[in-house]
């Protein structure tokens, strides 16, 4: 039962106040038929709204059930309107995006239904107004009395209580409009009909109670109604409304389905912005992950390396960088400002990071496993300052050492690469390297090609470079190539010459690579004893002793060729030659045994080279003693007697000086220009040329000739049948003929008799003031020329006198160089005998070494030179750690083993290294990383407008879907039912340009990966994570959905009944 208790409704545009309800009151059965009439404007259906709980009255009271409605809230009205009350329209008001069935499901889906459950009613519903064959249907399929039967069948789909038509038949045709009204006559049997319309005749036929409304006043009732007489029924309480989120989601998609390309493209430019942070995110990760295999890769090739004279590269780099941190000014100034200059310690600062290292603590540390290290190592390689002496095999040309190479040293060279030279600088000069021990380190890099790996101290490999090649250098070492190639392009360098380079490029098999064989030999061999003096004399310059050396060596045969894989990036060994640890240890253990070496250690104060303590070699000055004079005695009347000259045979022959010119040429261009209108300046005409008397003519031929001519014409004009007017065209064909030439050939001879001879022609020119006027101008003009040629002949009769006496001068040169060797004659006896010696050759030798000294000698030093080394302390150590994050555990380890000998005070134990390339290879990851985070930065902008303009977007679709909102508020969709729709909407969006964006960066990722591969072979520099994927998903969804909240709520807070009547 409703009452309606003095509602007023009004209206207010502007100053403008429309009252649409006047203090109504009216109370209405549980089940009638009330048909309400008026005029337009009368009230009718905002009446029908404020029943219907669309609208709200400015006073009086709705009263349901006997309920009053002035204390319901928004949530309340939305329940009253979903479980109480249908709306049927005249407009249909039907959702054009949905189906059928899904329009008549709308409400079920608000009051909570499970699916099964509201299909099963939208269509009983349906079959009840019998659509049930057009389920599937969208509106704009249907009749016009068809979608008013979906709207009653979406009205009655949840039971209402009450059912409100406004004008139902107002927008069909008279046949379908009785079908309608039989139709709402049945439903109106077990409930409330309120149907507002403007036929009387539909009122009276169907309904069981009219009200009249004039100007917002009820004027009349058929059928009153007295609620008090009758009890209030009991009801039961509305049940709460709720869309849930997948029925948004089902209506924005489908809404965004009948517009795919504005979504598509609103998608798109959503995606943008996700295209750009994500094309930057899988560049980041696909460069930090190429740097890390780099770093794994390359920890076989730059293993964790510690010398025994250790140098803190970090903190020298960083000291060296800038000004002293603890002395800088207080102010922070960074300019001088007039103070004093202050001293930075950039040497003190290196010689502090350089100390050290007890490896042979170390080692025996590493050996016992210390700290577990091994779990995070494949290999540790120790290292030492034995360098084997290898000589080719070939000793025709002399003795030929190849390590370490003297190729480049023995023409002037330095050896070294760090000498700075720039050849020796390029490539190392040593063709041989040692092999690390544990060959797992680099089995996974290399295919052997040919043989095998040495495991043994006389086999060697031979180590290729990419593709298989081998170096001319290594060619050379090993005899493939002709070593005096390479001894004369040293040479042609060092003497600044052209270097004559060998073109071809040759090629072997793998057995020629390993038919090569060495010999080596011990450096303790170098030395004899010497008796007298008590020293070691070094023979490495007796080519004899060396020979011998050589060929008593130990043989050094290369058993195997080996190849770098080809996906491969990086390779720990360099091409060239290797041989193995076993070939160190074992020289190690001769020179240890040799007696040299023993002299040495059993007095390690002593010089075995000189005799004297290294103390006393030091405080020597090599050059005190040393008199040129001493060593080498002249007899000047002796050297005077050993030269004789014949000066008969000095004759030179000057009979071939030819002083001939040759023939003079003078460049044109040099001669002054003739000016003509100079040389005529001046010059009357008027008595060069003499007009002459007018001559006498006799005309009377012309005058005999002319009537015979025209009657001549006019007849053959006649006889031809033309027109003589035309003469133009005709008469010149007439002179032409034999007639016409009859008449002028002796007018021609007449005339001619008449004509001026050369002599009267003569006699009108008077070239005389021509002739004076020109030899002046020519006169002044070869006066020029001539000094012109003077000087142009005097500067070539100077240059060839000069060329021809310097010929002449080289040809005299030239045979006094022929003759003196015969006018000039040497005794070389008695040459020989002017100069004596005063050191046999051993004192000679030994006085060139001790002279040759320019380093302070030390046993240590002396031992390395002999190729001595302690087993238990190594010169450098070499860890391997099994991936990047080992070596960080490595690292961990080694400063524990500095902090405990710290803490014991055992300071000289305490080590130190730097690992440079893990510093840069962080350095550069963290240089990518900050690149990335700038970039993302400003791709970002593109985010927010793309956000702004999705909210925008939102916005229109709000304005389009005002009509979708009345509807779903009329049904008892809430204001938060309908910001989740938009809501919904914004988040589909949001998914759709992050999918599209991600796809998209995929694809553009499939082209720049093979580009980057095919040109720099670097394979999958794009990846994009998946986790980074699915949240910029995710953020575009969350930005779209921010984007949004202002669109959709402002879509919550419209009016149901403006939204209603919005088209």
């Amino acid at each position: 039962m409703l009452q309606l208790t003095d509602i007023r409704k009004s209206y207010t545009t502007g100053d403008f106040t429309q009252v649409a309800l006047d203090d109504v009151s009216i109370s209405l059965r549980d089940n009638e038929f009330v048909a309400v009439l008026g005029t337009s404007g009368s009230g009718k259906t905002t009446m029908l709204n404020i029943i219907g709980g669309l609208d709200h009255y400015d006073s009086g009271d709705l009263v349901i059930d006997g309920v009053s409605t002035k204390q319901y809230r928004d949530r309340d009205w939305d329940a009253y309107r979903n479980d109480r009350v249908g709306f049927v329209f005249q407009s249909y008001n039907l959702i054009p995006h949905q189906s059928v069935l899904s329009n008549v499901e709308l409400a079920l889906t608000l009051a909570g239904v499970s699916p099964s459950e509201r299909r099963r009613r939208a269509v009983s519903a349906l079959t009840e107004v019998g659509l049930e064959q057009h389920v599937h249907k969208r509106p704009n399929q249907l009749s016009g009395g068809q979608m008013q039967r979906v709207a009653i069948a979406r009205a009655l789909v949840n039971d209402p209580e009450i059912l409100l038509a406004d004008e139902p038949t107002g927008a069909l045709d008279t046949a379908t409009s009785v079908q309608i009204m039989a139709l709402l006559t049945a439903i109106a049997k077990d409930r409330l009909v309120v149907m507002v319309t403007h036929n009387p005749e539909l009122a009276q036929e169907y309904a069981t109670r009219i009200v009249q409304l004039s100007d917002g006043v009820v004027v009349a009732d058929s059928d009153p109604f007295d609620p008090d007489a009758a009890p209030v029924a009991p009801h039961a309480r509305p049940r709460r409304t709720s869309m849930s989120f997948l029925t948004a989601l089902a209506l924005s998609f489908n809404n965004l389905m009948t517009k795919k390309g504005r979504t598509l493209m609103t998608s798109f430019a959503g995606s943008i912005g996700i295209i750009g942070i994500a094309a930057i995110l899988a560049l980041a990760n696909g460069v930090n992950s190429y740097i890390k295999n780099v770093e794994e890769e390359t920890l076989s090739m730059y293993p964790l390396t510690i010398q025994s004279q250790g140098l803190d590269v970090t903190s020298f780099l960083a000291g060296g960088s800038g000004g002293d941190e603890a002395e800088a000014e207080p102010d922070g100034s960074a300019g001088n400002g007039g103070k004093p200059v202050r001293e930075r310690k950039l040497l003190g600062t290196m010689f502090n990071s350089v100390g050290t290292n007890d490896l042979a603590s170390l080692k025996e540390f590493l050996d016992d496993d210390g700290g577990g290290i091994s779990r995070y190592t494949n290999a540790v390689e120790y290292a030492y300052d034995v360098t084997p002496q290898i000589f080719s095999t070939d000793t025709s040309d002399g003795v030929r050492q190849l390590n370490p190479d003297t190729t480049f040293s023995a023409m002037g060279l330095a050896a070294d690469p760090a000498s700075g030279n720039a050849l020796t600088s390029s490539f190392g000069t040593d063709a041989f390297t040692q092999l690390m021990g544990d060959l797992t380190l680099v089995d996974s890099q290399y295919d052997v090609v040919a043989g095998a790996w040495p495991d043994d101290a006389h086999e060697a490999v031979v180590v290729l470079g990419n593709g298989g090649s081998i170096s001319d250098f290594v060619l050379y070492t090993m005899g493939l190539r002709d070593p005096a190639e390479l001894d004369e392009m040293v040479e042609d360098m060092v003497n600044e010459e052209e270097v004559s380079v060998p073109s071809e490029r040759l090629t072997f098999d793998y057995d020629e690579l390993m038919d090569v064989s060495f010999k080596v030999v011990d450096a303790t061999d170098y030395y004899v004893h010497d008796d007298t003096y008590g020293v070691w004399t070094d023979k490495s310059g007796d080519a004899a002793h060396m020979l011998s050396l050589v060929e008593a060596g130990e043989e050094l045969d290369v058993v195997g060729v080996v190849a770098p894989k080809e996906d491969s990036s990086t390779v720990a060994l360099s091409p060239g030659i290797y041989y193995t640890p076993a070939l160190t240890r074992e020289i190690a253990e001769r020179a240890a045994g040799s007696a040299i070496v023993r002299e040495q250690l059993a007095d390690p104060a002593v010089n075995v080279f000189t005799g004297n303590t290294f103390a006393a070699d030091q405080a020597r000055d090599p050059m005190a003693d040393f008199d040129l004079a001493s060593l080498i005695t002249i007899d000047e009347e002796a050297v005077a007697q050993a030269f004789t000259v014949d000066e008969s045979k000095l004759q030179l022959d000057l009979s071939g000086l030819d002083i001939t010119m040759p023939e003079i040429e003078v460049d044109p261009t040099l001669l002054p220009p003739f000016d003509m209108d100079r040389a005529l300046a001046g010059l009357d005409l008027s008595e060069v040329v003499r007009v002459p008397e007018t001559p006498q003519v006799d005309l009377d031929p012309v005058l005999e000739a002319a009537p015979a001519l025209v009657g001549g014409y006019l007849t053959y004009a006649e006889q031809m049948g033309i027109d003589p007017a035309d003469a133009g065209t005709h008469l010149p064909i007439y002179l032409a003929s034999p007639p016409a030439q009859e008449i002028l050939v002796p007018l021609q001879e007449r005339l001619a008799a008449q004509a001026p001879t050369e002599d009267d022609l003569a006699e009108l020119v008077d070239l005389a003031p021509v002739e004076q006027q020109l030899q002046a101008a020519l006169g002044d003009y070869m006066q020029q020329v001539m000094a012109v040629y003077t000087d142009e002949i005097g500067g070539q009769v100077a240059t060839a006198l000069e060329s021809q006496l310097t010929s002449a001068m080289e040809d005299a040169m030239g045979q006094l160089a022929t003759v003196l060797p015969e006018a000039m004659s040497i005794d070389q006896e008695a040459f020989a005998e002017a100069f004596s010696f005063n050191m046999d050759p051993e004192e000679l030798t030994q006085l060139l070494v001790s002279m040759s000294t320019t380093r302070a000698s030390t046993a240590d030093g002396n031992l390395r030179r002999l190729g001595h080394a302690d087993i238990d302390e190594p010169s450098r150590i070499d860890i391997y750690p099994v991936d990047f994050e080992s070596k960080g555990q490595i690292t961990e380890i080694l400063n524990a083993y500095n902090d405990e000998h710290r803490a014991a005070g055992h300071e000289e134990q305490v080590i130190t290294w730097t690992d440079l390339v893990g510093t840069l290879m962080s350095s550069v990851t963290d240089i990518v990383n900050m690149v990335s985070y700038v970039l993302i930065a400003f791709v970002a902008i593109s985010l927010v407008v793309s956000s702004i303009m999705i909210g925008v977007i939102t916005y229109i679709s709000v304005l389009e879907r005002r009509k979708e909102i009345g509807i779903l508020r009329s049904i008892g969709a809430s204001k938060g039912d309908i910001g989740r729709v938009f809501n919904a909407e914004t988040l589909i969006v949001g998914f759709v340009a992050g999918v599209l964006g991600i796809l998209i960066t995929l694809a553009l990722t499939v082209p720049a990966n093979a580009i980057v591969l095919a040109n720099f072979d670097v394979a999958d520099v794009a990846v994009l994570p998946w986790q980074a994927a699915i949240v910029l998903v995710g953020i575009s969804m969350l930005l779209t959905f921010l984007a949004g909240l202002i669109p959709s709520s402002a879509a919550s807070r419209k009016d149901p009944v403006e939204a209603l009547r919005s088209e």
